[in-house]
């Protein structure tokens, strides 16, 4: 409902950035009687990142994550929230970014793809709002346009320029090095287009698994025929100290006085253009609905509102009806919404029709038939403080437990490093009332590492340091601040028996039980015609569901690959089965098929394979940065991630 894209400044600055956001990735400068290149001193103390001993800058980094931040806000105006940029991670994602960019630029100069000033020329005298009518607008405009956009100097903006067209020059050569020949383009396309429909029935193991049991000596058999299944690559362990932020936040409770002067201060991000307190019940239309089902959808929604008129209870009807999943649940109520938050039909009801009245069905070609009922209005201007206060408190009590678990963090940080633990045990030493020890168990590389969670920078140190090593610099995770300590290191290999039994013992149990699914659904098999013969032997009822080469059957979780197979090669009407699939056993009737034909190749087959030649030049690129970032000496400034705050480009 909410509409994903609002303005929030004017029009010349957003005229701008559309122009010229991406040229901001930057690196050489072009004279233009403008100045020279300026060579960046870097300041120590507001680094970002080091890469190879070349900085970035915390200008770089705040520049680059205001845009982002512009970015997500142009997207989804005021659902983006500072607590949205925070669960997104936006920070270390900008400055990761960042990174990447700087290894692909150290890349690009060692295979010297650098950009010449002539193509940087070109590129700023084919930005229209620097050239009106061909004719560059001169060196003091041009510095202040470019001033606008965040830069200090014209020669600031040149360099950007500069890196971008580097970047798009190792990004070209990187897809123009992919060679793709027909046969395989052609074996790709079918994997993604080809599919079957089927009607299906799935006896689960689940109903067999609990009368079975299995003996000692048959886990012992079964863990060793499937050892395979139990082998693990090369494993980490750690023991880690952390500021939990959760359990911190938990114990503070903001003054009324703390909240009252954060509202003063952040007032303006309260102002309202006006809102409609709103009860609301979606009857939803397909955008590609026949006559017929736009019809009936509104026979629906004009008979719910003869039900309200008549004094039936909204809520009652709104969770049984309607389908907005963000008020059905609460019995249609939307709460206050703000005008112009809605599309224009269902805004303009909501601040005309006459209060506690049910309106009319209101159509909306995006959605389908509402049906409102405006409980209060409220005149533009300032959302009142009891209203936000939660929301003020909430915000204030988070920052504070942040703050509280960094500063004490830090603290610990700084007795680590005046003595270095010998073990585990010292290590763990090092915990107190604010700080927990905890182990992870063993991990992969690009496991989510037990208790913290996926963090690309913890698996990083903890698969390139020698055990007892401690992480040199805090590192943030989905907890809180953190430090590691090497505990273990575990090559490639089998995982014991023993850590595993319980889990072995289940899967022994679970393919015994299947194995007995696929029988029964055998013998219900014998001698039906249709899977519906099949499904009523079983007392069970078949389903519908599209199979496609890719893999993975919407509403079957688990393996399915047998499953694609038997789908994939069967013919339209033909009963299947039964195979193995997710926890049972299935039989299907395959009811259609798509499959690539030589006239759908001919005529598709080039744009298909220009689309995968990028997907693989993607893949490449990928590649080619986790080498870089393997032998590169790369240094992330934590403070700076948790201080930056993405407000001004300057």
């Amino acid at each position: 409902m909410l509409k994903s894209m609002r303005e929030s400044f004017h029009k010349l600055k957003w005229i701008l950035l559309a122009v010229i956001a991406a040229f901001i990735i930057g690196f050489v400068y072009v004279d233009m009687g403008l100045g020279g290149a300026q060579q960046r001193q870097a300041d120590d103390r507001s680094y970002a990142a080091r890469v190879n001993g070349e900085t970035i800058t915390y200008a770089d980094f705040n520049r680059a994550l205001y845009y982002a931040e512009e970015n997500y806000r142009q997207q989804y105006g005021q659902q983006f929230t500072p607590e949205m940029a925070e669960a997104m991670g936006l920070n270390r994602q900008v400055l990761n970014s960042l990174v990447e960019q700087r290894l692909m630029l150290q890349e690009a100069s060692r295979l010297h793809l650098g950009a010449t000033p002539q193509e940087i020329r070109k590129r700023i005298l084919s930005v229209p709002i620097l050239n009106p009518n061909g004719k560059f607008v001169g060196p003091e405009l041009y510095a202040r346009y470019v001033t606008e956009l965040g830069f200090a100097t014209p020669a600031d903006f040149e360099d950007e320029i500069a890196r971008g067209i580097t970047l798009e020059k190792i990004e070209s050569a990187l897809q123009n090095a992919i060679v793709l020949s027909p046969a395989a383009a052609q074996a790709e396309m079918r994997r993604s287009m080809e599919n079957s429909k089927i009607k299906y029935i799935l006896y689960s193991a689940g109903n067999e698994a609990a009368g079975i049991t299995v003996t000692p000596a048959e886990v012992d058999a079964y863990y060793n025929a499937n050892q395979a299944k139990y082998a693990h690559g090369e494993e980490r362990e750690l023991k880690y100290l952390v500021a939990d932020v959760a359990r911190i936040r938990s114990q503070i409770v903001p003054t009324e006085q703390q909240v009252r002067a954060r509202y003063d201060a952040s007032k303006e991000d309260f102002k309202s253009p006006g809102a409609a307190h709103i009860l609301h019940i979606l009857i939803k239309v397909d955008k590609n609905a026949t006559l017929e089902q736009d019809a009936a959808a509104r026979a629906k929604a004009e008979s719910i509102v003869k039900q309200l008129r008549a004094g039936a209870d909204f809520a009652k009807l709104a969770k049984e009806n309607s389908q907005d999943p963000s008020s059905a649940s609460n019995g249609g109520d939307m709460g206050f919404v703000d005008r112009g938050a809605t599309v224009e039909p269902f805004d303009q009801a909501a601040f005309s029709i006459p209060l506690n009245t049910i309106s009319d069905p209101i159509r909306t070609k995006e959605y389908g038939y509402h049906i409102i009922k405006v409980l209060a209005r409220r005149d533009a201007g300032y959302r009142p403080y009891e209203e936000v206060r939660a929301q003020l408190a909430d915000q204030i009590a988070n920052q504070m437990a942040k703050d509280q678990a960094t500063a004490e963090m830090t603290k610990v940080a700084a007795r680590l490093k005046d003595k270095k633990p010998a073990n585990p045990a010292e290590f763990a030493s090092f915990a107190n009332d604010l700080v927990s020890s905890n182990d992870t168990q063993w991990f992969q590389k690009n496991d989510s590492i037990p208790g913290l969670g996926y963090n690309p920078t913890l698996s990083t140190w903890a698969f390139t340091a020698k055990q007892g090593d401690v992480t040199d610099q805090i590192i943030g995770t989905s907890r809180g601040p953190t430090i590691a300590y090497l505990a273990g290191i575990r090559p490639a290999g089998v995982t014991a028996l023993s850590e595993i039994r319980a889990k072995v013992e289940n899967d022994a149990r679970m393919a015994r039980a299947r194995e007995i699914a696929r029988q029964k659904v055998a013998a219900a098999m014998a001698g039906a015609t249709s899977i519906d013969a099949v499904a009523s032997k079983l007392g069970l009822v078949a389903q519908e569901t599209t199979v496609t080469r890719q893999g993975g059957v919407r509403a079957i979780p688990g393996d399915t690959s047998e499953l694609v197979d038997a789908a994939m090669n069967g013919k339209v009407g033909q009963l299947v089965g039964p195979v193995i699939a997710g926890d049972g056993a299935v039989a299907m009737q395959i009811t259609d098929q798509k499959k690539l034909t030589a006239a759908d190749f001919a005529q598709n087959g080039a744009a298909f394979m220009d689309q995968l030649r990028q997907r693989q030049a993607l893949s490449v690129r990928k590649s080619l940065l986790d080498r870089l970032r393997r032998n590169s000496n790369i240094e992330i400034n934590e403070q700076v991630l948790q201080q930056a705050n993405g407000s001004s480009p300057t």
